[in-house]
């Protein structure tokens, strides 16, 4: 018994950027996380949460977090490039309060949870930042 098309199957193709867009956009919703360069659309002063979590083969694996306090855009963006650096800086997830990020869970010691669980024990300023990098290659 054979089995006859009537019609041909169409494939839809987008292109690779598009694709790579979409999800960024759709995390950015599920997660709430923005970049460094929409910082100024918070309300200051505010706590802060910034990440990022890179990978290159040959490179390794780096993840980074810094949380905070910031009076303006200006210096919640100086704060995580001086630690990030431009280059990471760049890619990083930037979040308007503190919370514990899935991606960097394991750089937040205990003291810093309890930190983020209630923030009104900050008295003045507070500022965290941890990184780790592992290169197997």
């Amino acid at each position: 018994m054979k089995k006859s098309l009537d019609k041909a199957a169409t494939v839809e193709s987008y292109p690779l950027s598009d694709i790579i867009e979409s999800t960024e956009r759709r995390r950015q919703e599920e997660f709430g996380f923005v970049s460094l360069i929409e910082a100024g659309g918070f309300d200051y002063p505010t706590f802060f949460t910034a990440t990022f979590d890179y990978f290159a083969t040959g490179e390794g694996q780096t993840i980074g977090i810094v949380m905070g306090h910031a009076h303006s855009a200006a210096r919640l963006t100086e704060l995580v490039t001086e630690h990030f650096g431009t280059y990471y800086a760049s890619g990083a997830e930037l979040w308007p309060r503190l919370l514990l990020p899935p991606n960097a869970m394991s750089l937040v010691p205990e003291a810093i949870r309890a930190v983020i669980a209630d923030p009104t024990q900050v008295i003045g300023n507070f500022f965290y930042a941890s990184t780790y990098h592992l290169n197997q290659s």
